[in-house]
């Protein structure tokens, strides 16, 4: 039964690194898309404001997609989730709501909440590498402790 369970989980875990792979190609293929889009279609300017954002946008979104990437191929390797590559995914998923944000259509209460999510996890990230580093960290030059 135990086999069968992980022979179900990496059979999962294949398929997923199978469909982020195609979101990747095809975020990647928009991107073109909307970069050819921008520059027969708009003015310089135009571009800059209508184009622009929206790329960085589908930019960020790719970043987060390879670390998901980075995520799930760590836990075929290991078979251990790495919690500090999560973080920093959820960190910069929060990141990019932050720079893509627009404040005129928004309210106080959605800023607060994104300021408060982005110290969250910044504070959870810290703690993560304050407790791991101590454990693991090794003098230059000097052998590991057995």
């Amino acid at each position: 039964m135990e086999r069968y369970l992980k022979t179900l989980q990496r059979g999962i875990i294949y398929f997923t690194l199978f469909i982020i792979s195609i979101l990747l190609v095809l975020a990647m293929v928009d991107v073109f898309v909307k970069l050819y889009d921008g520059f027969v279609s708009y003015t310089f300017r135009d571009f800059i404001e209508v184009q622009y954002p929206q790329l960085i946008d589908v930019f960020l979104v790719i970043i987060i997609g390879v670390e998901l990437l980075e995520t799930i191929k760590g836990f075929l390797m290991d078979e251990i989730l790495h919690v500090e590559l999560v973080v920093l995914v959820a960190i910069i998923a929060t990141s990019r709501k932050v720079i893509v944000y627009e404040v005129s259509k928004k309210g106080i209460e959605d800023i607060i909440s994104l300021a408060v999510m982005l110290v969250a996890l910044a504070v959870t990230y810290w703690i993560i590498k304050a407790s791991y580093g101590k454990k693991y960290r090794v003098k230059l030059g000097s052998k590991p402790k057995e």
